[in-house]
This record gives C-alpha cells, sequence and structure tokens, in this order.
C-alpha cells in the first residue's frame, strides 16, 4: 500500500474531458520474432488496428507495461525484428499521443536509459476527469520483492532460468490475487479507478470473467421467467452458450485463478479494472476510453476466433476491409462509475 502511495504522488497527470479518446494495452511482451516470441500471434491483428483504427480516429495509445519481453530478448533484438511496430509507436509519439508505462518485464529500460531513448518511460500515469481519478500503472509494484531486487530478478530470469526453459516464466496465481486485492484495497480507500496489467485477467469494475458470467446467467434466467415462448428459445440458447463457457474456464484454472466474489467484500466496489493482454491465445483485451465512457474490448481474427459474434449484449463489429473484429464486452459511464465509488467506499 506504501509503495501504491508512492507511486500515486510521483505520477505524472493530466486532464482529460469527455472529448478526450484512450486506449489501453498492456502485456505485449514482444521478442525477436523466433518460436518462443509471445507477441507473434497477434502482432499483425495489433499493429493494424492500431495503425488503421485508432490513430485514424484520434485516440491516445497507453502502453501499460510489459511492452519488450526482456527476460528473454535483447531490446536490439526486439527493435530490429519488430520495425513496423515501432514505426507505428513513432507516429503516436510524433503528435504526442503515445504514454509508455514500465512493467517488470522490460524493467530493466529504466535500469539501462541508454537502450531506449525516443520515448518517454513512466512509471504510472493518472487521468484526471471531471476532479476524479483514473490511476494507471502495471501492477508489478503491489510486490516489493520485484522492485528492490530488479536487477537481481532481471539476472536470474535472463541468464539461468531461460537456460532451463525458453517459455515465459508467468505470475503464479496467488500473487495475481494478492496484486488484485492490494490494488483494489488501495483504489476504493482512496475513491479511484485503478487500471492494471501484469495479470493478464482482464477485469472490469472489479469483476473477473466468471464473475461477470454468473451475473449474466443469472439476470438471462429472470429474463426467462417474464419472457413469452419465442422470447424464451432465444433466451435458452444464450444461456446454453455462456454455461458452456462457464463451464470450460472452471475446469481449466485452479480455485485461486477464479476465486468468487474477489476480495471478500461485503458490497463490491467498482474501482479495478485490468486492460488483460495483447499475449491471448484467441485475440487481444483492452480498455477504451471515450465520450466520458470506460469499456472493456477483444479484438479477434475471425478465422481464429467467433467468441462473442452473436451472444446478447455484446456489440461485435468487422473492421472494414479485414477479417478483424471489436467485441465490446461491457461499457460504463465514467460519471456513474465514480458515483458508484463515492457512495459505496
Amino acid at each position: 500500500m506504501k509503495r501504491l502511495e508512492k507511486l500515486f504522488k510521483e505520477s505524472k497527470k493530466i486532464s482529460i474531458d469527455s472529448k478526450d479518446k484512450f486506449i489501453i494495452f498492456s502485456d505485449l511482451h514482444i521478442g525477436n520474432g523466433g518460436f518462443n516470441d509471445d507477441f507473434s500471434p497477434n502482432s499483425q491483428l495489433l499493429i493494424h488496428i492500431l495503425n488503421n483504427h485508432y490513430f485514424n480516429k484520434g485516440y491516445k495509445l497507453i502502453l501499460n507495461g510489459d511492452v519488450e519481453e526482456l527476460y528473454k530478448f535483447s531490446y536490439k533484438d526486439i527493435y530490429n525484428r519488430w520495425s513496423e511496430f515501432y514505426q507505428m509507436l513513432d507516429k503516436y509519439n510524433s503528435v504526442n499521443r503515445l504514454f509508455k508505462i514500465v512493467g517488470n518485464h522490460d524493467y530493466e529500460l529504466k535500469l539501462n536509459p541508454h537502450l531506449q531513448t525516443q520515448y518517454e518511460l513512466l512509471d504510472s500515469l493518472i487521468l484526471e476527469y471531471k476532479k476524479k481519478n483514473i490511476f494507471i500503472f502495471h501492477g508489478h509494484q503491489t510486490s516489493s520483492k520485484i522492485e528492490q531486487y530488479s536487477k537481481l530478478a532481471l539476472f536470474l530470469v535472463k541468464y539461468i532460468f531461460r537456460t532451463v526453459s525458453n517459455k515465459s516464466v508467468p505470475i503464479d496465481n496467488n500473487k495475481k490475487y494478492l496484486t488484485e486485492e492490494i490494488s483494489y484495497k488501495f483504489s476504493s480507500h482512496n475513491r479511484l479507478i485503478s487500471i492494471l496489467g501484469h495479470t493478464h485477467r482482464p477485469l472490469f469494475e472489479s469483476l473477473s470473467k466468471i464473475d461477470s458470467l454468473k451475473l449474466t446467467i443469472e439476470n438471462l434466467c429472470r429474463q426467462y421467467s417474464i419472457s413469452d415462448d419465442s422470447k424464451q428459445k432465444k433466451i435458452r440458447n444464450f444461456i446454453s452458450e455462456y454455461k458452456h463457457e462457464l463451464e470450460g474456464i472452471l475446469e481449466k484454472g485452479d480455485s485461486n485463478t477464479y476465486r468468487d466474489s474477489i476480495y471478500n467484500n461485503k458490497i463490491l466496489i467498482p474501482c479495478l479494472f485490468n486492460s488483460g493482454a495483447v499475449t491471448g491465445k484467441r485475440g487481444i483485451t483492452g480498455i477504451e476510453i471515450k465520450k466520458g465512457k470506460i469499456s472493456l474490448v477483444y479484438w479477434f481474427d475471425v478465422f481464429r476466433s467467433r467468441r462473442y459474434l452473436n451472444y446478447q449484449d455484446v456489440a461485435a463489429k468487422k473492421l472494414k476491409g479485414t477479417n478483424f473484429y471489436k467485441a465490446s464486452l461491457k461499457t460504463d459511464s465514467l460519471d456513474y462509475v465514480f458515483s458508484r465509488i463515492d457512495l459505496l467506499s
């Protein structure tokens, strides 16, 4: 908590209004383009939507940590392989629409500033909206050991663990939960919105995917009981789809990954958000802020995933001239979110 207080006080702050547009992506883990580069599968999707959708529509880009995978690769090799990506970042940077935040996997850029000189590197960022704060940070700061021993952690992962396995070293489930719990307590106590990365787990208004699915199923069951026969048939199909997805998630993970009622509060404060990761198996999740609203969005290639194309209350829109779709999973008014935080905290 003390580390987050210090981080918050030292954050760069910018004032925004309903005319501003932001897209937040985190955990790209860009490598050298080889077989163990976690960025490769979704690289062309990300580069295309940033170049042809978000830039053209006037969005500011926030990269919320773990952009480069410096535990496994050198910055030089990454930069040389993904010149197309960095040319796109240059485009945002040239019009002051790029904010690059450091994570634990790219922390070497903080230790050795000469490696990257073209972009300002932030530890965190605050967007001030109507005198309310949206606090954006990667999330590794909740673990003091990673920060305190950054040089040691970098050495161990890059030069010792890598000799055993070329795969990424994932954050374990207990640490994911602890990161969220500490960030949630800090956010609710200070009556602000926090947007994280780090755990690769999308969150909207402090609800995990499993929580959201359960609420959706419950609401559909309620609608079913008061609907006519034609509507009941449609609702039954939606419930079947959501139930199948929920069962699949529960079968895959252990209890720590998908805890119910996270943070064990009697009243859940909608203060914690997470943009998920660019390295998703089926697509990319991110957080959009525009027109005074905040949204959790999911980008996917229809040839790799058809999820959310036919879900109730999920608007999936095709990007013209491509096979790419954007699904808006959850959207809410910032005014409404902040009002609930103030009233419930």
